[in-house]
Formats: C-alpha cells, sequence, structure tokens
C-alpha cells in the first residue's frame, strides 16, 4: 500500500537540505585541518615566547638580589597561570624541583573533541648557562586545553549560525515556494472538482509564467469539458424526444391498424356464432374460445399503448400514472405489496415522464428478475433536486458478466438528458435493489412544498 506522496516544497526543502549536507562534509574536513594547523602554530608560538622569557631571565641572573635557586623558583612561577605552557625546573638526577600550574580553561571543550584535535605536546629543554648548570635545567612543555576550548567555541557560535543561517533558509524557500506554486493547488482542486462533474469551476491564471500557462490551459479543458457535457445533454434531449416519437408513432399504429382489426375480427366471429347454421354445434364453441383470446390480445394491446404512451400521464398527471402502473401489475402479481409516495403536482412533462419510465422500469426489472415481497416508491424535493428512490426487497442485482442491459441504459439516458445523476444498487441490508435518481427542479414547474398534494397508495397481500 502506498503511502502519502511528499509535497513538492518539502521535496524541494530535502533536496536543498541535502545538497547543504553535501557541501558541509567537505567543508568541516577543511575547518578540522585548519583547526589543527592553527593548535600546532599557537603551540609553537607560545613555546617560543617562553624560551625567550626564559633566556632573557637567566642572561640577568647576575643583577638579581635573590639566591640562584630560588631565582630560578621565580622564574617557573612567572609560567603560573599561562594558557599555553607548563615550565618544570628539573634537577640533574631528573627529579622534578618545581613546576607551574596551567590556567585552566573556563568553559573546557567535551574531551571527545580534545582527543580529537589534541596533538602530543611538544617539550623544550633549556640547559642553564652559568652559574646554574650545577641546578640544572627549565623543561617546557605545551597544553593545548585553552586553545582547543577557543576552537569548540568558535565551532558551536558558527555552527548556531548555520543552524540559524539553515532554519532560515528553509522557512524562506518553504513561504517562497507556497507562494509560487499556490496555483498548483487551485489547479489540484479544480481537477478533483471536474473530476466530480463540475464543469464550471475556473482557476486564475497567475504565478510563474509556466503555472500560468497550466492554469490558462486547465481552464481551456474545462470550458471545452463544459461544452462537450452541455452537448451531450441536447443530444440526448434529442435521443429522448426521437426515442418519444418512435414509441408514439408505434402506439398510434397499435391503437388505429391492429385496435380496428382485432375488433373487426371479434364482429365477425359474433356474426358467425350466432348464425343459425352454427349456433348449435362443435364450431360455436371454437368460435367462443376464439373470441376469448382475441379480446384477451385487445386488453393486451391496450395495456401496451398505456406503457407506450399513458394517456393519464399527460392528462392527470404523475401520481395517477404511477397508480395506473400499479393497478396494471397487481393483478399479475397479488403478494407484492406497493407503496407509492409521490407528489400529485407537476414537474414539467420531460421530467414526469422520466420519473415515470424509472418507476415502469424499476417495477419490470424488480418484478420479472427480484421475486419482491415489497416495493416501495418516494418522489421527494430537496432544495433544487428532484429525489427519486424505488426500492424492493427481493432478490438483489446478480454479477453481471455481460454489457448492462437497454433497461438500464435507457434509465440512464433519461436521467442524464435531464442533467441528473443515477444509481442501481443492492440496498444496504443486503437484500433487494434500490434505484435513486437526482433530477435537477425545473424553475418553471418545480413543485411548491416537498409533500403539497402528495398522496400515498398501498396495496396489500389479499
Amino acid at each position: 500500500m502506498r503511502g502519502t506522496p511528499i509535497s513538492l516544497r518539502l521535496r524541494l526543502i530535502i533536496s536543498i537540505a541535502l545538497v547543504l549536507i553535501v557541501i558541509l562534509l567537505p567543508g568541516s574536513v577543511i575547518v578540522y585541518w585548519h583547526a589543527l594547523h592553527e593548535v600546532d602554530v599557537e603551540m609553537r608560538a607560545a613555546l617560543a615566547v617562553g624560551e625567550n622569557t626564559v633566556h632573557n631571565a637567566v642572561d640577568d641572573a647576575e643583577e638579581a638580589d635573590s639566591p640562584l635557586l630560588r631565582h630560578l623558583e621565580l622564574l617557573v612561577a612567572d609560567f603560573d597561570g599561562n594558557r599555553h605552557l607548563r615550565a618544570s625546573l628539573v634537577g640533574r638526577n631528573g627529579q622534578v624541583l618545581y613546576q607551574s600550574t596551567p590556567k585552566l580553561p573556563g568553559d573546557p571543550a567535551p574531551e571527545w573533541f580534545y582527543t580529537l584535535l589534541a596533538a602530543k605536546p611538544i617539550k623544550a629543554n633549556l640547559d642553564l648557562p652559568y652559574p646554574f648548570t650545577h641546578v640544572g635545567a627549565i623543561v617546557l612543555e605545551t597544553d593545548s586545553h585553552n586553545e582547543i576550548s577557543e576552537v569548540w567555541d568558535d565551532a558551536t557560535l558558527t555552527l548556531a549560525i548555520l543552524v540559524i543561517f539553515c532554519g532560515l533558509n528553509a522557512l524562506l524557500v518553504y513561504w517562497v515556494t507556497g507562494r509560487a506554486l499556490r496555483p498548483l493547488d487551485a489547479v489540484s482542486e479544480g481537477f478533483n472538482g471536474l473530476g466530480a462533474g463540475n464543469y464550471a469551476l475556473r482557476v486564475e491564471e497567475r504565478g510563474p509564467r509556466e503555472l500560468a500557462l497550466l492554469c490558462r490551459g486547465f481552464n481551456q479543458m474545462a470550458e471545452q469539458l463544459a461544452q462537450a457535457e452541455d452537448r451531450k445533454h441536447r443530444l440526448e434531449h434529442q435521443l429522448a424526444a426521437v426515442q418519444e416519437e418512435e414509441r408514439s408513432e408505434l402506439a398510434r399504429d397499435l391503437h388505429d391498424e391492429i385496435g380496428p382489426l382485432l375488433f373487426a375480427v371479434g364482429v365477425d366471429l359474433s356474426v358467425v356464432q350466432y348464425d343459425e347454421a352454427v349456433r348449435d354445434t362443435a364450431i360455436a364453441t371454437r368460435i367462443e374460445s376464439i373470441r376469448e383470446s382475441i379480446a384477451r390480445m385487445y386488453k393486451d394491446v391496450k395495456a401496451i399503448l398505456g406503457r407506450l404512451r399513458p394517456a393519464t400521464l399527460v392528462d392527470l398527471g404523475l401520481l395517477q400514472a404511477a397508480e395506473n402502473l400499479v393497478s396494471f401489475w397487481q393483478p399479475r402479481y397479488p403478494k407484492v405489496e406497493f407503496q407509492l409516495q409521490v407528489p400529485a403536482d407537476r414537474f414539467g412533462m420531460p421530467t414526469d415522464d422520466a420519473i415515470y419510465h424509472l418507476i415502469l422500469e424499476s417495477f419490470s426489472n424488480a418484478l420479472r428478475h427480484g421475486q419482491p415481497s415489497h416495493i416501495d416508491v418516494s418522489v421527494t424535493t430537496v432544495e433544487e433536486h428532484i429525489l427519486v428512490s424505488i426500492k424492493d426487497n427481493g432478490t438483489g442485482l446478480k454479477p453481471q458478466r455481460n454489457a448492462p442491459g437497454f433497461g438500464l441504459i435507457g434509465m440512464q439516458e433519461r436521467v442524464q438528458s435531464l442533467g441528473g445523476t443515477l444509481t442501481v444498487q443492492n440496498c444496504a441490508t443486503g437484500s433487494g435493489v434500490v434505484v435513486s435518481a437526482r433530477l435537477p427542479l425545473p424553475a418553471a414547474e418545480g413543485l411548491t412544498g416537498a409533500s403539497t398534494g402528495a398522496r400515498a397508495r398501498q396495496a396489500v397481500q389479499p
């Protein structure tokens, strides 16, 4: 499972940090060698100064008032508190007669840092001239603790400045890149909106030239998608109109041609049936059976006419058409309970026709394939939309290996032609199917209330 991708701004900051680290590595090596060199130079300079001090003091010994040994002790004591040298008076037998105490650093460096920079102490044995030859020698030894502490102070100060600089640099980069890349956030939100079907979104063309061109391209794409969506809706309206014309023409043909022919055949059979020559024969019984079949055929033709172009939808409205549809199916499925919650107000012919055919197709699919015992139809208005729900408690949808049927395609096309959305899925309870449609409420012919004039019809199991 892939994690959340890193933002572009964070990637830039990480890249800059890596570049700084790469630069700091050789810089740190150079600083280290420079510090070693400075410590060594400072120690040798301090040793040279100490040698001159000893030589000058010994040369002036003839003018000193103190005894010779005391004079040497005072000379060594002059090195007490020295930051870089330790002086020792060593007798001829190698015994240390007197030794100075160097100054301890006030803020000593960590031991690991001292180990990193400290070199082997440098010693200088200064043989004493006459009249001190019988006493011994003075030994000077370097002590780099104070110098390394100074280097440590400089390093921590430099590091603090570097950290502050890098922090400010990171904040500056984050702020600058945030302002520069802000159009990308708008474009990203715009793509999310386009994915949701909102083709009216536009982004402001600002930022660097490349991003401004990207925003302009996004706006052009959104405009083209909006135009394509508008053309699709117009084509769907035209297709629905053509389909309605074909259905109306087919209904007229059935009504004007097949209906009269069936009626004429029924009349002819009646004449033949009551003819004296066949009244009491077996032919009359056969003719009566044929008349009954023709009557059923005529009734079925009328039912087909009602499904092709229900006159009640035009004359009495959606509620009456839905009730007639229930009346059509109820005798055929007496064990099924139908529940209607449909407003008596009209939404306009295109919208009423789409809702009616949604109910018609949902009834047909549920009763023929789902074996339900209850079908619930609800048509309500919420703000500027019409919500249609047809729910049953049948066996539910089965996995489709092939393309969806023409009924579902027709439902989808009708809803999309009005600018709405349609979902067909199994109920959350796991039993049955729910067909849900969301249609825009026509401004001129919308409902005055969500339940104004609403009536319900319920047919229970006998």
